[in-house]
């Protein structure tokens, strides 16, 4: 394979990693947020 050809594979191949990584970024910010409080409730007996 010739250089151009590598350098051009090269550039694809580190542009799909960051946008893996700016995509995994996205999924999990923002981090810092608390959680919600609140509590679990049980349903009552006898309603479905």
């Amino acid at each position: 394979m010739n250089d151009k050809k590598q350098q051009k594979l090269d550039e694809k191949e580190r542009k799909e990693q960051d946008d893996y990584l700016e995509e995994a970024l996205e999924e999990t910010f923002p981090a810092s947020d608390p959680i919600s409080p609140g509590r679990v409730a049980k349903k009552p007996e006898g309603k479905k």
